[in-house]
């Protein structure tokens, strides 16, 4: 009897078979769990008020970015946001109604786990890794309990990565790029994956659509700003020389103030994240499919491109670590960039094909470390240590599929 319970769990767990009812699971677990902590646990204010305070601007009809600020500073964010918040501050009295704000976040925080769930399920994760998905309490902190924008952004972000698994609905991917990238840049890193796999899927004609589809979509969300003032929209909505404060970093404390605020150390970290992303374009991702870099090349550049059926497994892959790479080389992480990559993080670890004690080890640590508040040198470093031993695992797995298999050049 035993022994039958053992397979049955194994089957269950490890296994693709009960997949389906066991997400619905979690789906309703993890929605009654967060409408408990709205309930139980205190709001805490952050930036929500100033997000108020710099879309009234916009309400009242100003259209100068420079103009716009709270009581954290200038307006930084690029015009999806105004747009997200100003309908917040309608439907909230102006953001007093902060119950009614969490329930819309509650909803985001679903509708998230919703789409993540259906991405696992294309990439054939077995149930197990699920567990992490609804288990982590800064996650659950930063949809509900500080209503940052992040989660907002990263919504459309997650649909455009289910999008890019089924070839029908692929074309839309760009769309909802854009719509993340419009509410916080972030989603931009997710473009270096995208357009690999828009080149593998349909060769340059793809890739140059949909990348136009990215830019025009931007200006259209933003065209009351642009039309009224260009210049200053432009420079504060995708300002990349920005200075970040040492004091919220979660990632490099260790370094040491002097050395955050040095632009030597955002070059070099720039250039590690470009140097990863060579890797992973020319070897990794290459590898993953298949087919070499340049079989690939040739075969984007080829007349009508490659219209070639991108697996689902590769293209979560593809787009999870291009994330993911972004996300280790970051200048820095503030407390609500985890949502950048939490629910990526259960199928990355996955991918290592470490054993399972050391995943659910490095889970735990990199989960740790953006719990400790503020964060110190060691939590810092115990975070840089596992998620370059997540992104070294991911390499050396996809790396060791067997070398002597002839490359696909379909």
């Amino acid at each position: 009897m035993a022994r039958t319970w053992a397979r049955l769990a194994r089957e269950a767990l490890l296994t693709q078979r009960l997949f389906v009812p066991l997400a619905a699971a979690v789906l309703l677990f993890d929605a009654a769990l967060t409408y408990g902590v709205i309930r139980r646990v205190a709001y805490t204010e952050i930036d929500w008020r100033a997000y108020m305070q710099e879309v009234e601007g916009v309400a009242r009809g100003e259209r100068d970015y420079s103009k716009l600020r709270g009581d954290t500073g200038p307006l930084v964010y690029p015009a999806g946001f105004v747009w997200v918040y100003a309908l917040l501050r309608a439907v909230t009295g102006g953001g007093a109604d902060l119950r009614t704000a969490q329930y819309v976040f509650l909803a985001v925080y679903v509708a998230t786990l919703a789409v993540v769930l259906a991405i696992y399920r294309a990439a054939r994760v077995p149930p197990l890794w699920l567990a992490p998905l609804v288990l982590s309490k800064r996650l659950h902190s930063i949809y509900v309990l500080r209503l940052f924008n992040d989660p907002v952004a990263m919504l459309p972000a997650y649909a455009a990565v289910l999008a890019l698994l089924a070839p029908r609905h692929a074309r839309v991917s760009g769309l909802l790029l854009s719509l993340g990238i419009s509410v916080k840049m972030n989603v931009q890193l997710l473009l270096p994956g995208a357009a690999f796999l828009w080149w593998r899927a349909g060769g340059l004609p793809m890739a140059a659509t949909q990348l136009a589809v990215v830019a025009l979509s931007q200006a259209a969300v933003a065209a009351p700003f642009l039309a009224a003032h260009p210049t200053q929209y432009l420079a504060r909505a995708f300002d990349y020389s920005r200075q970040f404060d040492y004091t919220w970093t979660v990632n490099w404390r260790f370094v040491g103030e002097e050395v955050f605020l040095s632009r030597l150390w955002a070059r070099s970290l720039l250039a590690a994240h470009i140097a990863l992303l060579a890797l992973f374009a020319l070897a990794v991702w290459p590898r993953a499919s298949g087919c070499t870099a340049a079989a690939i090349a040739r075969r984007g550049l080829g007349r009508g491109g490659a219209h070639v059926a991108v697996g689902a497994d590769e293209a979560v892959l593809v787009m999870f670590t291009a994330n993911f790479a972004g996300v280790v080389c970051a200048r820095t992480l503030h407390y609500q960039f985890y949502s950048w990559y939490a629910h990526m993080l259960p199928y990355l670890l996955y991918k290592t094909g470490l054993p399972l004690g050391v995943q659910l080890a490095l889970w735990l640590a990199i989960e740790a470390a953006w719990n400790v508040y503020p964060s110190t040198s060691a939590s810092s470093v115990a975070m840089l240590v596992a998620h370059t031993a997540v992104l070294a695992g991911v390499v050396r797995s996809v790396m060791r599929l067997r070398a002597g298999r002839r490359a696909k050049t379909r």
